[in-house]
């Protein structure tokens, strides 16, 4: 029997990912600033809207009205979703005049994914969140929270994540191994400095084959377009000089 997929809404990600994501799965996408994983993010959530999934994103920094304006610019109507409740974006703001600055993101996060029930949940990004903690066992600790939380609401969950300054995993290193996968995404300038060249590839994926491969994208007015192998693009860009 063919194991149901969650789409990411991009669809030649889901052929990477074998078909799409395992449901209640929590993945996060690593990169830099930049490259495009508010907009995955957003391909996400706008698909499986279409499909008629309860849906919550979650923004440390984009207001609601920021986060409908902007996906406008991709051709995507969030404004309908939010109006008849299939949409909840709620902005976590980082200070609290009583409880301090940590408060509001550390304790509301987990409380908002608790009770929005939701059954696709974005959290753009958990960087912020991680910030505000004071040591690496209460992130760690924290990044679980989220996790159960997420178990307990039947909820498949995407993470945006900042990449550290090697762009080699994310600041801190801890959502790579709290996450069931982890989506790579990284930003190279080109030999002739001419023009930036993105790439993405799937570096971890639990309980299901996925591709190996290293793919160039493009940040297109559609949103997010993966094209050819990295190598391939390497070639053509080469042959330009």
């Amino acid at each position: 029997m063919e194991e149901e997929r969650i789409t990411t809404g991009v669809d030649e990600l889901d052929r990477m990912l074998g078909g799409g994501l395992l449901p209640k799965s929590m993945i996060v996408v690593v990169g830099p600033e930049g490259g495009g994983k508010t907009i995955i993010a957003l391909h996400f959530i706008y698909a499986n809207l279409k499909m008629g999934k309860r849906c919550l994103f979650i923004s440390a920094s984009d207001e609601p009205e920021m986060v409908i304006k902007n996906s406008l610019k991709f051709g995507w109507d969030l404004e309908p979703y939010v109006k008849s409740g299939q949409l909840k974006l709620v902005v976590i703001k980082l200070i609290d005049s009583e409880q301090g600055i940590a408060y509001n993101l550390l304790h509301q996060t987990p409380e908002t994914i608790k009770s929005s029930e939701a059954e696709i949940v974005v959290i753009d990004s958990i960087t912020e969140f991680l910030d505000l903690c004071e040591t690496d066992l209460e992130r760690r600790g924290r990044l679980m929270e989220i996790r159960w939380i997420l178990k307990e609401v039947g909820a498949t969950a995407l993470l945006t994540a900042e990449a550290s300054t090697d762009s080699r995993t994310s600041k801190y290193g801890l959502v790579e191994y709290i996450s069931d996968g982890v989506i790579q995404v990284s930003r190279f300038e080109s030999e002739d400095l001419s023009a930036f060249l993105y790439v993405i590839r799937i570096t971890k994926m639990r309980w299901t084959r996925h591709s190996k491969e290293i793919r160039a994208y493009e940040i297109t007015d559609k949103g997010i377009d993966i094209r050819t192998p990295l190598y391939t693009a390497l070639a053509a860009t080469a042959k330009k000089k």
